[in-house]
């Protein structure tokens, strides 16, 4: 259970994050058992030429106990999710909620809507996605009928408008829109927003099938590679197309590949879906006009969506992108009637600051850190995180971050040492830039944990070796805290 904040401990928050927005003295500062973990990773070879931003906090007292360049600007990559993640739970708490509405537009004659079926999104990431998404096709089928629904003559609306028009990040990398980790965003999401793509070998070419099939069926310019060919197959969405090419070769004795590919439209891509479940509940949908400017609007069902407790899962430990999003323009929308992305960046610093986080230098593009136009501060990620710690929600918190060795996108990380299944953090990665920020705990649990963030742009060596950096550096952490 989630206990209030006492006296006390925001008292300690106050003199931490206080603390967090004193000027160093000189750049690479850290208590004497520290001093040589930060030197070795400032003097680590291939991070030479890149930038490293480093503090960790004793919250016992708001002891600075190592810091480099943490009132510097960074790029963020996912570590963009601790801040959304702590704006959304200040605003909404862990238990809201948000709806999905099918309202049907028009006059029901003889069984059928003559007018518009509207499905009306409120920023439900999860709607309709995962192996519950059939019985909430079931439920708005049956709702349909409960109005004397039998068939639509006219049109199937996918509305999103409540969050905003925007669909994409600022400055998301043109070149990976159709990846499903930068599925669009919106007021209306299905199914992630993603079409999976399964190719298979085929007699003269591999066989392209979609699911849901409700976009143009794929161009396949795949061919089949002959027993003594190498190749790999290719599966993109050409820029601002529903249009899906399949390139590149198959193996014959190769086994199906699937792909997830992001939509262009979610709202558009909603629609469809919702027509092509009806339809197989026995709705059947055959275009006709709209709807009157008069006409009468009804509820047909209504789905409520997983908590935000919920989503901190996919947001933290999965760092699931569309969550990240859409969380932190759920929050702007409650806070400012506006879920655009300037409105969130506002109301997130309007936040932070509430916190006593100084927001000054914060540059929030986006809500998941897919943006290279993010940037943040090192002391800012350990407030965001020490407010956490303080909070009356922090359990949730801590619960979604992934375990050092053990789970989500730290399973992989870790596998020994000192950190290993001890360390909760929020992982961060895109191209040239690496993250890690979290809390090192100690082995007496009723001592506060270590609340660390580590913010490494630039580097020019592999992703994999800035990654090794960093965790060496936190083993030296878990090591201090006394494991």
């Amino acid at each position: 259970m989630s206990r209030p904040a006492t006296a006390a401990s925001c008292l300690v928050l106050a003199c931490a994050l206080a603390a967090c927005a004193a000027p160093l003295a000189s750049r690479g500062e850290a208590i004497p058992p520290l001093r040589p973990a930060l030197d070795e990773l400032l003097g680590r070879p291939e991070l030479a030429g890149g930038r490293v931003g480093v503090l960790v906090v004793d919250p016992r007292d708001g002891a600075r106990l190592c810091a480099s360049d943490d009132d510097r600007g960074f790029a963020t990559a996912s570590n963009m999710k601790v801040l959304s993640a702590v704006v959304a739970l200040t605003t909404l708490g862990p238990d809201w909620r948000t709806t999905t509405q099918l309202r049907v537009r028009g006059d029901v004659v003889d069984g059928a809507l003559r007018g518009d079926l509207v499905l009306v999104g409120r920023g439900d990431p999860l709607f309709a996605a995962g192996p519950d998404a059939a019985a909430t096709w079931d439920r708005f089928a049956a709702g349909l009928r409960a109005l004397g629904v039998a068939r639509v003559e006219g049109r199937v609306v996918g509305d999103g408008a409540w969050l905003g028009a925007e669909t994409l990040g600022r400055g998301w990398s043109w070149d990976s829109l159709d990846e499903d980790y930068a599925a669009p965003f919106g007021g209306l999401c299905c199914a992630r927003n993603v079409v999976t793509v399964r190719v298979a070998p085929g007699d003269g070419a591999p066989v392209a099938t979609l699911a849901p099939d409700v976009l143009p069926p794929p161009d396949v310019r795949a061919r089949m590679l002959a027993p003594d060919e190498r190749g790999a197959l290719q599966v993109n969405r050409r820029l601002g197309s529903e249009r899906i090419v399949v390139s590149g070769g198959l193996a014959r004795e190769a086994a199906p590949a699937t792909f997830a590919v992001a939509v262009a439209d979610p709202a558009a891509f909603a629609a469809r879906v919702l027509r092509r479940e009806l339809a197989a509940r026995g709705i059947a949908v055959v275009d006709g006009p709209g709807a009157r400017p008069d006409a009468v609007e009804r509820i047909a069902a209504v789905e409520v969506s997983a908590s935000l407790r919920e989503w901190l899962t996919p947001t933290l430990l999965r760092s699931d992108n569309l969550c990240a999003e859409q969380i932190a323009r759920l929050a702007a929308r409650q806070a400012l009637a506006d879920g655009g992305s300037t409105a969130m960046a506002r109301h997130a610093a309007a936040v932070l600051e509430r916190l006593g986080v100084d927001p000054s230098g914060l540059a929030m593009a986006d809500g998941s850190g897919l943006s290279r136009r993010n940037l943040a501060q090192p002391r800012q990620i350990v407030g965001a995180l020490l407010a956490a710690r303080a909070a009356p929600w922090r359990e949730d918190f801590v619960a979604a971050l992934p375990t050092a060795g053990r789970s989500g996108t730290l399973a992989g990380r870790f596998r020994d040492g000192p950190a290993h299944g001890r360390v909760r953090a929020k992982t961060g990665a895109i191209d040239r830039v690496v993250g890690l920020a979290g809390f090192v705990p100690r082995p007496d649990p009723s001592a506060p944990p270590l609340v660390f963030a580590v913010l490494v742009n630039d580097h020019t060596c592999d992703a994999a070796a800035a990654r090794g950096a960093v965790d060496a550096f936190v083993q030296r952490l878990a090591a201090h805290a006394g494991w």
